[in-house]
């Protein structure tokens, strides 16, 4: 007879990177939220990845990358440059802190919607 070994679990914080305890989540987690953008987009073209690496001016392996969500291999500005360059318009919106007494007292966030 063998117990059944019971299945430990915890809700997550909504950001896979926090609660993996990375540096950065937020950052990450805004970034993967492009990728998936980027990569979305060139699954649906109907293009070879040879001819999206030739309009976004990078290698077919680099294409190969972002298809299957490689995010370490990608800056936020690359990200950026390729919805660009696939005809997203990105806008990027920055919030003040409500006064002074705000600077450097509480961390704001990133987002991507």
């Amino acid at each position: 007879m063998s117990k059944k070994k019971e299945l430990e679990w915890e809700a997550s914080s909504g950001n896979v990177f926090a609660d993996l305890d990375l540096d950065q989540p937020q950052e990450l987690l805004a970034r993967s939220h492009l990728l998936i953008k980027v990569s979305g987009l060139i699954k649906r073209c109907g293009l070879s990845q040879k001819e999206v690496a030739k309009r976004l001016g990078i290698s077919q392996p680099k294409v190969s990358m972002l298809v299957n969500g490689r995010l370490s291999e990608f800056s936020t500005d690359s990200l950026l440059r390729y919805l660009s360059i696939l005809g997203c318009e990105v806008e990027i919106s920055v919030k003040r802190p409500r006064s002074k007494i705000g600077i450097f007292r509480h961390k704001g966030s990133i987002a991507v919607c």
